[in-house]
């Protein structure tokens, strides 16, 4: 089964997924949001394998790391290696795989565009993250049947957020 766990940037769908399957057995990669005195200064990659965790995004500002920028993060190198090297331990050792998320980067063929793929040619069961802005280039690009679920309503997103906003999940 291939699923796509669609939203709006900062819809909470990274956080909610992390919520339900932090005690399941997959493999994979989550990156959760990291606060600084309630803001928003980036993430973290989650290998959902071991739940060992790495510096995937800083504010451009703050970043002390060598990596790609966006518009307004810093996306580690050694954060995008170690998202590769989650994905292909899980393809190796998982039924369950999760990948958050596809962005700007894989929609440009660079950062985690190539686990993408390699994942969804596989057998295995696959999770997706992905911004609704990009699902329309994501579906022409991997042609695939997928389940859909939406993140979105106010009130479920907004609550997750709040609910981890201030914690460092692990």
């Amino acid at each position: 089964m291939k699923i796509l766990f669609i939203g709006k940037k900062d819809s909470g769908k990274s956080s909610l997924l992390y919520a339900l399957l932090k005690n399941c057995k997959c493999g994979g990669i989550l990156c959760l949001p990291v606060f600084e005195n309630g803001k928003k200064i980036g993430a973290d990659a989650i290998d959902m394998y071991n739940k060992e965790r790495k510096i995937f995004s800083r504010l451009k500002q703050i970043a002390n790391f060598e990596g790609i920028e966006t518009e307004y993060y810093k996306i580690s190198f050694e954060g995008i290696k170690f998202c590769i090297n989650a994905v292909e331990k899980a393809l190796e050792k998982c039924k369950l795989i999760v990948i958050d998320e596809f962005g700007v980067l894989e929609r440009d063929k660079k950062g985690l565009y190539n686990v993408f793929k390699k994942s969804l040619k596989s057998k295995k069961d696959v999770i997706v993250i992905i911004r609704k802005e990009l699902e329309e280039e994501f579906l022409k690009e991997f042609p695939y049947e997928f389940e859909k679920i939406y993140v979105g309503l106010d009130c479920i997103s907004q609550g997750f957020n709040d609910t981890f906003k201030n914690q460092n999940f692990l």
